[in-house]
């Protein structure tokens, strides 16, 4: 009846019922709003807990209870859906909710290689400000409209100053936090292959990956030279100032060159993991000085344990964890040892595929949030990455948000993976068999015989297969939601 459900819905024993619907026509979307109605009162409560809410029924009114002005949003959220389902409830009927974790967050690659428009982008915040997601970043390597650095993002349809401006307040209307993300380490590829900025590179002739794969070019910024760090500080100069939050994401995941040119004999010397946290220091005093604090991915770290006890103890890490057996308790056991506030990070698992992998996400999804409520996690994201070129079509990732904004909110009260309701609220015309075609499809990967569930493109077999039925799958342009498609 509410997605994602309550802590509490105690449905009542009276013979009398209401009809929300006949008392209260429609519900606000916004932070701060209120309804103009009689037959609702709004009672602030100190012991409810944070964005937490109660809702009641008691003499011709409904009574909303509320911890803050997240709460009301949330506890409006809930009437909505009642209104909407239309369904007579007894009349001594309560409500109570609150969130598993303070910080519920949606990571949207917007590098690799799809850039939304300004009306799709909106579109998805309304969804997510109804999944009760209350963070928000754009992960960005290069495609930010830096004035001074037209060759990085030239035909990439980069966000520009006013876009974000724009996203910003249209964020926080609606109780999300737009959070700057820029990518300051590892994955600067489209910046760093063009020559004129080849004197910022690690190297440029290649490597061998962690997995042992071969990489073409440039890769990680040089961590050993000045130049870097007043390179990082004027991107993050012109960047901040568009946002109102003063938490930002320095990325820092995957240095997979580090140590392989310009920082090697420093490497060799102090070794890789010394090297990595004196230059983290060095970004962290540019962000500080802006007023920031800062997240990075912890991912590096776990090569560097003996690191960890020297990191700033106000740097939140965002522990990410993508597969089915990811070993979440491991890890979230050894930042707690070390103190550290930290996030789990999941995935849509939608990247380097065009279908994604339902049953991997949901699993891995459901094990993180357990993890992270067992080791007191502050945050949980869901992120959307683009690798591979961003395969995946728009419509993909909307049921696995809806899914990861069950387990950031409560993953106890999620007993399945049913998510239709969120599913009718982004596509209101579509059908139940193409909403459930969605989520079909994207579970078409676990009969391909695929011992690794890393990438799974559609194969040949695949498309010449009569009984992979895809044709009630709700059609998404993808022109219509993206600025541009282009080919890694």
């Amino acid at each position: 009846m509410i997605f994602p459900a309550p802590k509490r819905f105690t449905t009542g024993f009276s013979v009398k019922t209401v009809d929300i619907g006949a008392l209260i026509s429609y519900c606000p979307s916004l932070l701060g709003a209120r309804i103009d109605s009689d037959s609702v009162i709004y009672r602030h409560q100190k012991t409810i807990n944070p964005q937490g809410y109660r809702v009641s029924f008691s003499n011709n009114r409904v009574f909303v209870y509320y911890a803050d002005e997240h709460g009301v949003l949330y506890a409006h959220n809930a009437i909505q859906q009642l209104i909407e389902n239309g369904t007579p409830l007894n009349s001594d009927f309560v409500i109570e909710d609150w969130p598993d974790f303070e910080n519920r967050s949606i990571l949207l690659d917007i590098s690799r290689d799809r850039v939304p428009t300004m009306a799709s982008l909106k579109q998805l915040i309304d969804y997510w400000s109804r999944l009760k997601f209350n963070q928000f970043q754009l992960y960005t390597e290069h495609t930010f409209a830096y004035r001074d650095h037209q060759t990085a993002w030239n035909n990439y349809s980069p966000m520009t100053a006013e876009d974000i401006q724009e996203i910003d307040a249209y964020c926080k209307e609606r109780g999300i936090e737009l959070i700057p993300n820029q990518a300051t380490f590892g994955h600067m590829e489209k910046w760093l292959n063009h020559e004129e900025y080849h004197y910022l590179a690690e190297q440029t002739t290649g490597f061998h990956d962690q997995r042992g794969d071969y990489r073409k070019g440039a890769f990680g910024l040089n961590p050993v030279s000045d130049q870097t760090i007043e390179f990082v500080d004027g991107l993050l100069t012109e960047l901040l100032p568009n946002f109102t939050s003063k938490t930002l994401n320095l990325n820092f995941d995957e240095t997979m060159d580090l140590g392989v040119g310009a920082s090697k004999s420093a490497c060799e010397i102090f070794g890789r993991g010394k090297v990595f946290l004196e230059y983290l220091n060095k970004v962290l005093a540019v962000a500080n000085k802006q007023g920031m604090k800062c997240q990075i991915f912890s991912d590096m770290l776990f090569r560097f344990p003996n690191l960890i006890s020297e990191l700033p103890k106000d740097l939140t890490l965002l522990n990410w964890g993508y597969e089915a057996d990811h070993p979440f308790d491991a890890e979230h056991r050894q930042l707690v040892d070390f103190g550290l506030p930290f996030h789990v990070a999941v995935s849509t698992n939608c990247f380097a595929s065009v279908a994604g992998r339902w049953q991997t996400a949901t699993t891995h999804m459901r094990r993180a949030a357990n993890s992270a409520k067992r080791y007191h996690a502050q945050g949980y994201m869901v992120t959307e990455w683009g690798d591979m070129g961003h395969g995946q079509q728009f419509s993909m990732p909307i049921p696995a948000y809806a899914f990861g904004a069950a387990m950031a909110w409560g993953e106890a009260q999620q007993k399945d993976t049913d998510v239709s309701a969120a599913l009718n609220w982004f596509f209101p015309g579509a059908s139940e068999v193409e909403l459930q075609a969605l989520v079909a499809i994207q579970n078409i990967y676990t009969s391909r015989g695929s011992k690794r569930q890393i990438v799974r493109f559609l194969d040949r077999s695949f498309l010449t297969n009569r009984h992979a039925d895809t044709s009630s799958v709700h059609k998404v342009s993808i022109h219509t939601h993206c600025r541009q498609l282009t080919a890694r």
